[in-house]
């Protein structure tokens, strides 16, 4: 089979990868499409935190964002056959430990993850091997394109879940990009009374008003701050879901929250640039949730992709084919403007 694998920093190639083999309990399946992920983007660029620390070595296959057919099942599997059309989850956990016990498997001492921690190999890929368990059927009406977002999704699909989001909260969502957008639909369909995002581009921040009729503030233009204060009287929002990844991004949220509110993290932090005032956590008797993966979410986000209340084909920007897939990474750096979701399609 043929795969894009990245082998050092910036250097991303189409090679011949030997078919993976699948034991009792795994599935074969041939990708139907993929997503590209900042963290896919940090591994290309050699600074992702799993490579600093040295749980993920090159080579490797990235991609973690995926949908597909069902080739192959092995002898045990029972739930699923030939023909089916599934996604899976990013964390592939034992399944026995406390952690898999509680359902909690994100935070299993012996996961791996798809694309990236321990080395297990992504989806981009003619294929790829998965645990039965970690699989989901894709529901008609959904394409093998939305549903490759159904891990990003499902991510701000758990954070909002984490925060008790009650119905008629205001939410400010702190980014545009895919993480940001999902993180405004999920908040949409949970219920929110206002939305309001946050970000730097007007195109991206075009869609969350046109699909949500959400407010927006372009961080360039204007305090954002203040314009959340004068969207909600002064208050302040009930909850803040940062998608930034940046800690400007993440002080401004705090600044923001009002007053026993709830923030939510769904992005990951370069640590030697982060200086964030967490004094605000304190004196606002605030509740600061911490999303990693997307445990027990990815059938309630499947179903939401099929009700139309998750609009993930609105957010694809750009397709390319595998053997092209170094051109994923070129959107990033020369058109982020209008760059949301990357689908490779093998």
């Amino acid at each position: 089979m043929k795969a894009a694998r990245i082998f050092a920093e910036r250097d991303i190639r189409y090679v011949e990868k030997e078919k993976p083999a699948i034991g009792p309990e795994e599935v074969l399946v041939e990708v139907k499409a993929v997503g590209v992920c900042g963290s896919d983007v940090e591994l290309y660029e050699g600074v992702h935190p799993y490579l600093e620390r040295g749980l993920t070595t090159l080579p490797i296959t990235p991609g973690h964002e995926w949908s597909g057919r069902i080739e192959e099942t092995g002898g045990k599997v029972e739930d699923f056959s030939p023909g089916d059309r599934v996604t899976g989850d990013v964390t592939l956990a034992c399944g026995d430990c406390e952690y898999c016990m509680k359902g909690r498997y994100n935070l299993c001492p012996n996961r791996i993850v798809v694309g990236s921690y321990r080395n297990k190999e992504g989806a981009f890929a003619d294929y790829i091997k998965m645990p039965r368990r970690h699989l989901y059927k894709i529901p008609d009406g959904v394409s093998y394109r939305e549903a490759a977002m159904t891990e990003p999704a499902a991510t701000c699909v758990y954070g909002v879940k984490r925060t008790d989001l009650e119905f008629g909260s205001s939410v400010l969502v702190v980014g545009d990009g895919a993480i940001g957008q999902f993180a405004l639909q999920s908040a949409a369909a949970g219920g929110a009374g206002k939305v309001i995002m946050s970000g730097s581009y007007d195109q991206k921040l075009g869609i969350a008003a046109d699909l949500y009729d959400a407010e927006t503030i372009n961080r360039h233009e204007h305090d954002v701050v203040n314009r959340v204060r004068d969207l909600t009287e002064g208050e302040g929002v009930d909850v803040v879901l940062e998608a930034s990844g940046n800690d400007k991004g993440l002080d401004q949220g705090l600044e923001a929250l009002k007053p026993g509110g709830k923030i939510c993290l769904l992005s990951i932090y370069p640590q030697e640039e982060l200086t964030v005032d967490i004094n605000s956590v304190v004196f606002k008797d605030a509740d600061l949730h911490g999303v990693l993966g997307s445990p027990r979410s990815f059938s309630s986000t499947l179903r939401m992709m099929a009700k139309g209340k998750l609009k993930p084909e609105e957010l694809i920007s750009h397709t390319v084919a595998l053997e092209d897939a170094e051109k994923a990474f070129d959107f990033v750096y020369n058109d982020r403007e209008n760059t949301i979701k990357t689908i490779i399609e093998p």
